[in-house]
């Protein structure tokens, strides 16, 4: 049985890029094109849902991380005040790079990989032997819409 009761941490929500002026501009001009397009096309509904995506994108791409705290307990996976019990999850994975993650493998469908940052100052070996007391640790990878977003800055 571990001796650590809670493994607990804080880390942003995701790595923040700072967008330039010229990346909104990119945007908006590929998105009136797009909108223009398909209003030529008589495709109005489709140029109008192009704008509304621009528009979201660029709220989003403004937007500041959130800092979340995070925890390891006997009970599961607690990310900012939602409890994941360990019955819902498959499997885990530690990917160390520049980031460090745990990719969970979930039992849901809608959500397969639940991704969580892990701080700078925290032990990976110690996360990686708290979570073998509960799950199986099988390489998982990131999706590749998840990574495409991650190059594009987001």
């Amino acid at each position: 049985m571990n001796e650590i009761s809670e493994i607990n941490w804080q880390a942003f929500e995701y790595e923040y890029n700072s967008k330039s002026t010229n990346w909104f501009w990119m945007v908006w001009i590929l998105a009136f094109s797009i909108a223009m397009t398909a209003y030529l096309f008589n495709n109005l509904l489709f140029g109008v849902f192009v704008l509304v995506g621009a528009f979201s994108v660029s709220l989003f791409a403004s937007r500041k991380p959130s800092l979340i705290s995070f925890s390891l307990s006997k009970k599961g996976v607690l990310i900012k005040n939602n409890l994941i019990p360990f019955s819902t999850l498959e499997s885990f994975w530690i990917e160390e790079d520049i980031n460090n993650k745990i990719l969970f493998k979930s039992e849901k469908k809608t959500s397969p990989y639940i991704v969580i940052p892990l701080d700078k100052e925290i032990d990976i070996n110690e996360v990686r032997r708290y979570l073998l007391e509960y799950l199986e640790e099988i390489e998982h990878h990131e999706s590749l819409l998840q990574v495409f977003m991650e190059k594009l800055g987001f």
